[in-house]
């Protein structure tokens, strides 16, 4: 089996005991990449399942199911999904100005386009830039950082973060945000015993980061030179489930991507490897 895992702190949260043998998972093969890297892996069928853009899942209608039980979610904001900005105080005052981003997440970027759409603001969007805060202030009016960068430059250049993309979803819709999901191939979910020895080495990872949590934030933080809080902060405001409420939300986000034209239509939503 060989799956996918990106390279942001917040998967490595989970991946931990998978990585380091505290869970069972013989057989597993991991393939680090972004994203929307991992979801053109999975395209081209180089690899079997993956944490990839929710946004993926819409661009390749058809081919993908979701493995139920697991996302990467959040209620409202996250603080690794930010703008900012030395030209502005907020989204409506960069109407008319342009906005840099990164390839690093797909989601966040539809998820911007979105936003501005939806409250009528004409911002121009430079995509495709190096993750480099300075660099791409010097490129545009602002920029959007997702991941470990926005949680780095959060922290040092708080002064310069005029919105949390997750807490403007939440004002504009009250449902929760579905950044990524574990998303399989049709190959791969026929595949029942692996499909539920996925799932099950995925629940015991997770259920050992949260018995580890402080430990496990610590040693993340240290990865990237911040204080154990702000790591602390960060994975309390995410959701690893795929509940209910993140579903309607995932849902929503489709109509609206349809809607703007990000995706065709909104897919319809098949999960594999649970009773729903």
């Amino acid at each position: 089996m060989r799956l996918g895992e990106t390279h942001f702190k917040n998967t490595d949260f989970i991946y931990h005991a998978i990585r380091s043998g505290a869970v069972n998972s013989a057989g597993v093969e991991l393939v680090r990449a972004h994203p929307p890297e991992l979801g053109e892996l999975l395209h081209r069928g180089e690899i079997d399942a993956a944490p990839t853009s929710s946004i993926m899942y819409a661009l390749h209608p058809g081919e993908f199911l979701i493995l139920d039980g697991f996302s990467i979610s959040a209620p409202a904001g996250t603080g690794s999904i930010l703008i900012f900005s030395r030209e502005a105080s907020c989204l409506e005052e960069l109407d008319g100005k342009s906005i840099a981003t990164t390839s690093t997440s797909a989601s966040s970027v539809a998820l911007l386009e979105i936003l501005l759409r939806e409250r009528g603001i004409n911002a121009r969007l430079i995509k495709n830039q190096n993750p480099r805060l300075e660099e791409m202030l010097h490129h545009a009016e602002a920029a959007l950082l997702i991941g470990d960068h926005a949680i780095v430059e959060g922290y040092r250049r708080r002064e310069l973060v005029i919105a949390d993309l997750g807490e403007e979803w939440h004002a504009l819709t009250r449902l929760p945000m579905v950044y990524a999901l574990w998303l399989v191939r049709k190959s791969f979910a026929h595949r029942r015993e692996e499909v539920e020895r996925l799932k099950l080495a995925l629940n015991e990872a997770r259920s050992y980061a949260y018995e580890h949590f402080s430990e496990l934030a610590a040693q993340l933080a240290s990865q990237l030179s911040i204080p154990p809080k702000a790591m602390e902060e960060h994975l309390r405001c995410l959701d690893y489930s795929l509940s209910e409420a993140n579903l309607h939300g995932l849902r929503r986000f489709f109509e609206l991507a349809s809607k703007h034209g990000i995706i065709p239509s909104p897919p319809e939503i098949r999960l594999v490897g649970g009773e729903r």
